[in-house]
């Protein structure tokens, strides 16, 4: 249906994609009166009714006249069609007609011939802003080969207040990585660098896993008007605008225009210039390059903090390191290679070189599902020697306990057991962090090896950020009074009981 609220001769220039010049030479005039005519501020007079109307009879006869059938919003008959004079006389009274004025003022009357009306999809609020990320993460799985590039500023409560969706969220970013995808990701970054670690956490399956690729950009900036940009390359683009005082009146819009997706795109691209890359992912296949950074966590007496359920590194002897290595079929000269490592892995050798203080942040329910399989991963140390390294549970049990012991031993080590995760709802993942220096992280799946990788930073704002959150996070936890006594005794009292089950 056509817009009323133009003068009927625009409507009908416009729908034959016809310039007023184009008419005024036709009709041997002026163009300044075809102007006052589309404007209105003239009125067309019969004669030129006429001309006009006949004129674009004739042009639409090939075609039916289907143009005109829309411009008067009525179906001719195959009997009208066949007299056109009655299609001239029918165009000359729509012509002579004007609109009412109520609708003169349009935003039409005053759009040039540049302007593209474009469609696109409004959804309104938090539930809102989910529904369109799951469409957008819905269509986008079913592409391949393509590139997501993703941005936002806001403070996400869309995303963090439930846990149902943050794990839907989670499923619908690996089905767009299954198909051969690849999503970048620029991290927000805010006056404290608090926001670059909470948004990381969250996205950390889907680093480990997936190619995700994670940035930030280390510029502050907080303007009072925050902006989301997802995009999905040649398919679609969402974008978010909110205010600081309105952050729950979010309004989100996709767009599938290609004007649209080439602005959006050219805007994503100047701010992923600005940023930097927050982590290496490494494979077994690059064990050297990881331990060289690894090894950084005794290097000098900044503080370290280490979450898992698994027996901590650095916190047992070499001796028992070599019992482990035994376990694994591996040959004799593999072994021989990997001792060195391991030893670099020991007690003995943390000793040897540094002092530094360690918070071992246990995770109870990581720990109790470990304690249920017959053998172990360990994952940080498989990373080192750049193949899987297993233990059977007694060896398990045994460094973990030989792990406690030391702690306890020693006053500048510290444990905190919790029992829920820093990286709630997330359960299979460990961290550790050294101040001012390095961070990383493993997917803890240890029954298998699929999807094994590490990540490691060395980004100063992205580790301080990393750092503060486990010093918050241990600070305000409730047990942070309970002793590290109490702590080993509680998991030693665990190790029992499953021995018995």
């Amino acid at each position: 249906m056509p817009n009323t609220a133009l003068s009927h001769l625009n409507q009908l220039l416009k729908e034959f994609h016809l310039a007023g010049k184009q008419l005024a030479e036709y009709l041997n005039v002026d163009y300044s009166l075809v102007s006052k005519w589309r404007s209105e501020k003239r009125r067309l007079n019969p004669e030129y009714t006429h001309k006009i109307a006949k004129l674009f009879v004739a042009l639409d006869a090939k075609y039916e006249y289907k143009r005109i059938e829309n411009l008067l919003n009525r179906k001719f008959t195959e009997k009208e069609k066949q007299k056109e004079d009655a299609l001239v006389t029918l165009l000359e009274f729509w012509l002579a007609s004007k609109n009412p004025e109520s609708e003169r003022n349009s935003i039409e009357n005053f759009m040039s011939r540049r302007a593209v009306k474009s469609e696109y999809y409004i959804f309104s609020g938090e539930d809102g802003r989910r529904d369109a990320v799951d469409a957008f993460l819905d269509y986008v799985a079913g592409s391949s080969g393509n590139n997501l590039w993703l941005f936002s500023q806001e403070d996400n409560r869309w995303f963090s207040e439930s846990e149902e969706y943050q794990l839907r969220w989670q499923d619908k970013n690996f089905d767009v990585l299954s198909n051969n995808n690849t999503i970048h990701v620029i991290h927000p970054v805010d006056r404290r660098y608090r926001q670059v670690a909470q948004s990381m956490f969250r996205w950390l399956p889907i680093h480990l896993v997936g190619n995700a690729l994670a940035y930030y950009i280390p510029k502050y900036w907080d303007p009072e008007i925050k902006i989301t940009i997802f995009l999905a390359e040649n398919m679609a683009v969402l974008i978010g605008v909110t205010s600081e005082k309105f952050t729950k009146k979010i309004q989100t819009y996709l767009f599938t225009d290609p004007e649209v997706l080439q602005n959006a795109r050219e805007v994503l691209m100047e701010l992923f210039h600005q940023s930097l890359r927050m982590f290496h992912r490494y494979g077994f296949e690059s064990n050297g390059e990881f331990f060289s950074v690894f090894k950084k966590i005794v290097q000098d007496p900044n503080p370290v903090y280490y979450f898992s359920g698994a027996p901590i590194l650095y916190m047992v002897s070499e001796k028992h390191l070599r019992e482990a290595l035994m376990e694994n079929d591996y040959t004799e000269k593999e072994k021989r290679e990997y001792e060195f490592t391991l030893y670099q892995c020991s007690f003995e050798y943390m000793r040897n070189v540094s002092s530094m203080p360690i918070t071992y942040i246990i995770h109870e329910k990581q720990l109790r599902r470990l304690l249920k399989m017959n053998r172990v991963m360990m994952r940080f140390l498989s990373h080192c020697l750049g193949r899987p390294f297993y233990v059977s549970q007694a060896v398990f049990r045994k460094l973990l306990v030989q792990g406690l012991e030391t702690m306890c031993a020693y006053d500048n080590f510290n444990i905190l057991l919790t029992d829920y995760s820093m990286l709630y709802p997330y359960e299979d993942i460990a961290l550790f962090v050294k101040e001012r220096e390095v961070a990383g992280f493993v997917g803890t799946h240890y029954e298998t090896e699929k999807g094994a990788c590490a990540l490691i930073t060395e980004e100063p704002s992205v580790v301080a950020s990393l750092f503060y959150s486990c010093t918050n996070f241990v600070k305000s936890h409730p047990h942070r009074n309970m002793s590290k006594q109490e702590s080993r005794d509680f998991i030693l009292e665990m190790i029992e009981k499953s021995r018995s089950i």
